[in-house]
């Protein structure tokens, strides 16, 4: 399978809502770019719009994070990080974390991760350190 890329989309790829939670998260839209039932995980692409950001949330799971496109931060644990492309961030199990849109363009995460794996649990974005602006 091959899915060609242009403009920030892929051919046969579509376009889905972030998450079922409405509230938790600002400006972020999920595709799924490979899995399949014989992979043992997924690649798919975030993209953060403008003051956008994900749940704050932690699970079983762990992820691998490649940035490709604008800037962002990462909150793992209490602790902010600046990341920009091809930057990699991993996300390990159990860990709080949240992605943030830090620039004026569309921030672009690609994430691997376990194809079957655990629900998240959503924190409470209150107990969220924020990041200096």
């Amino acid at each position: 399978m091959i899915r060609k890329f242009e403009r920030w989309d892929w051919d046969g790829v579509a376009v889905d809502q972030y998450k079922d939670e409405p509230g938790t998260w600002v400006s972020v839209t999920r595709r799924c770019l490979a899995s399949s039932d014989r992979m043992g995980f997924e690649m798919r692409y975030f993209e953060l719009g403008v003051g956008g950001m994900t749940s704050f949330e932690r699970h079983d799971h762990e992820h691998a994070v490649l940035v490709v496109r604008g800037r962002g931060r990462v909150l793992l644990d209490a602790t902010w990080h600046e990341v920009a492309p091809f930057d990699v961030v991993h996300v390990p199990s159990r860990t709080p974390h949240r992605f943030e849109n830090a620039g004026d363009e569309p921030f672009g995460i690609v994430c691997t991760v376990d194809r079957v794996r655990d629900r998240p649990e959503l924190l409470d974005a209150s107990e969220v350190v924020h990041a200096p602006r």
